[in-house]
C-alpha cells in the first residue's frame, strides 16, 4: 500500500481537490483523504509536494508502428530495391497528381513503411509506445492490420485497444476478409492479457466494399464489439462519393487494389453510412474534415463517438474541424489523436488539447475530460480509468509544479513528471521504467 500526497487533484469526475492525497494498493486506488489525514510510515508515503495528479491520458487513435517511417532508411538490398521499384511505381501512378495531394501523401508514408524490415517496424512501434507513455499516456486505441503487434501491445504495461484494419475491393474478398479476420479476432480475444482490448477498424468509406461493411456492422452489433473507421477526411474521398471516381482510385491502383465503386453515387458521407446502418453509438469516426454543419450535425445525432485529429488532419488531410465546431457538435463524445508523421512529432496529448483550446478557452480541469474520462467511456473502460476514483486502477500522472503555480498552469504544460499505470511507475523525470 502506497500514499501519494500532492497539493491538486484533477478527478475528471467534477471535483478539484486540494490538498489530498491517493491510497493505493494492488493497483487501485483505495482511498482519497486530506494530506492531513495521510498517516503513513515512511516508506509508504509519497509527498509530492507542490504538484497536480491528473488521471492517466487516453489517446483515441494510434499508429504508432509508423513512428520512425521517415527516419529509417532501407539497410539491405533487397529493401532497397523494394523501395526503389515501389517509388518508380509511385512516381508513375501519380504522374502529374499535386504533391499536396491526400492520397500521394499516403503513398509516400506507405511506401516507405514497406521498404522497412519486420525488426525495423517493431522497433518503430516500441519507440511509439514508449515516447507515448513518457507523455502521460496510459492508454491507447491502436490500429493496424498487421497481426505481428499483438504479441508486443498484449504486454505492454498501459490499457490498450487493438483496432484490426481492414479493406476489402470486392464482394467475394469481402467475404473471404470478413471469414478469415473473425476466425482470427475470436482467437486473439481467448490469448489477450487483461489490459488488452479487441475492436474493428473499416480502413474508410471509399476503402471498403459495401458487403464488408455490411458482414462486419452485424457482427459488431451482434458481439457488443466497438468498429472505427476514418470519415470524410479527404476532399478525394468526396469526389469518390459524388461521381464514382477521384484521386483515391490512384492510391487503391499503387496498393494494388482494384477499382472500388460507391454503391451509389452522389450521397455525403453520412447518408453512404446511414443507409447501411452502419452509424450507430458503437462506432467512432475519425475526422470528419470534409463535412458541412448541417452533415456534422445529422452525424452526432446517430450517436457516434468522434476522435479529433489535429495535427493529422493539418499535415495530411489538408483540413480540420475548428476545435469549437467539434465542441458544439459533439460535446463529451469525443477525444484527441496525436497521431502525426511529422520527424518532431509531439506525443503529448496535453500540449495538442492545449493548442487546440486556445481559441475554445475551456477551463483545463474541462479540458482534461477530453483526454481522460470522455476517451475511456468511448472505449467502455470507464469503469476501470479515466479518472481519480476510488475502485478504479491507479493510472494517473504527476505534474511538478513551481513557487506560485497552481493546477491551472497545466494550460501551459506538456510531459508529467512521474506515470503510473496500476499503481506501477513507467517513468519518472523522463526516464523509462520498463521493457517492451
Amino acid at each position: 500500500m502506497k500514499c501519494y500526497k500532492s497539493k491538486w487533484i484533477l478527478t475528471s469526475e467534477g471535483e478539484i481537490l486540494k490538498d489530498y492525497a491517493i491510497v493505493v494498493d494492488e493497483g487501485k486506488i483505495i482511498d482519497i483523504i486530506p494530506n492531513s489525514k495521510a498517516d503513513f510510515e515512511e516508506k509508504y508515503l509519497k509527498d509530492l509536494g507542490n504538484s497536480v495528479i491528473t488521471p492517466g491520458f487516453i489517446d483515441l487513435f494510434t499508429q504508432l508502428q509508423y513512428t520512425e517511417v521517415n527516419d529509417v532508411k532501407p539497410k539491405s538490398l533487397k529493401n532497397k530495391l523494394k523501395r526503389f521499384i515501389q517509388s518508380i511505381s509511385k512516381k508513375y501512378t501519380f504522374a502529374g497528381v499535386n504533391p499536396h495531394n491526400y492520397s500521394l501523401k499516403w503513398a509516400d508514408i506507405l511506401n516507405s513503411y514497406f521498404s522497412m524490415d519486420r525488426n525495423e517496424k517493431i522497433a518503430s512501434f516500441k519507440t511509439g509506445v514508449e515516447e507515448s507513455i513518457k507523455s502521460g499516456t496510459t492508454c491507447i486505441a491502436q490500429v493496424s492490420r498487421e497481426y505481428k503487434y499483438f504479441d508486443i501491445i498484449n504486454k505492454i504495461p498501459i490499457k490498450n485497444y487493438l483496432f484490426f484494419e481492414v479493406y476489402a475491393d470486392s464482394m467475394d474478398k469481402s467475404k473471404r476478409k470478413f471469414k478469415d479476420i473473425r476466425d482470427k479476432v475470436e482467437d486473439l480475444v481467448f490469448h489477450k492479457g487483461e489490459n488488452t482490448h479487441i475492436g474493428i477498424m473499416l480502413n474508410s468509406i471509399s476503402g471498403v466494399h459495401k458487403k464488408l461493411w455490411e458482414l462486419f456492422s452485424k457482427y459488431c452489433r451482434k458481439h457488443n464489439m466497438l468498429m472505427m473507421t476514418r470519415f470524410a477526411e479527404s476532399q478525394d474521398e468526396i469526389e469518390w462519393l459524388k461521381y464514382g471516381f477521384s484521386d483515391i482510385d490512384l492510391l487503391h491502383k499503387f496498393l494494388g487494389f482494384q477499382k472500388i465503386t460507391p454503391y451509389t453515387k452522389g450521397l455525403n458521407p453520412v447518408e453512404y453510412l446511414d443507409n447501411l446502418k452502419v452509424l450507430t453509438k458503437k462506432i467512432i469516426v475519425a475526422n470528419a474534415n470534409y463535412t458541412d454543419e448541417k452533415e456534422l450535425s445529422e452525424l452526432a445525432q446517430t450517436g457516434v463517438k468522434y476522435v479529433y485529429q489535429p495535427s493529422y488532419s493539418d499535415e495530411i488531410c489538408n483540413k480540420k474541424l475548428e476545435f469549437k465546431t467539434v465542441l458544439k457538435y459533439f460535446k463529451s463524445n469525443f477525444g484527441f489523436s496525436t497521431q502525426s508523421f511529422k520527424p518532431d512529432r509531439s506525443f503529448s496529448l496535453l500540449r495538442l488539447a492545449n493548442e487546440a483550446n486556445k481559441d475554445a478557452e475551456l477551463p483545463i480541469d474541462e479540458l482534461l475530460k477530453y483526454l481522460t474520462i470522455y476517451p475511456a467511456k468511448i472505449l467502455r473502460l470507464d469503469n476501470t480509468t479515466g479518472s481519480i476514483k476510488i475502485g478504479k486502477d491507479a493510472d494517473f500522472n504527476v505534474f511538478k509544479l513551481s513557487e506560485g503555480e497552481d493546477f491551472t498552469s497545466l494550460a501551459e504544460k506538456s510531459i508529467p513528471y512521474a506515470t503510473y499505470s496500476k499503481g506501477r511507475k513507467l517513468v519518472k523525470d523522463g526516464e523509462v521504467r520498463f521493457t517492451l
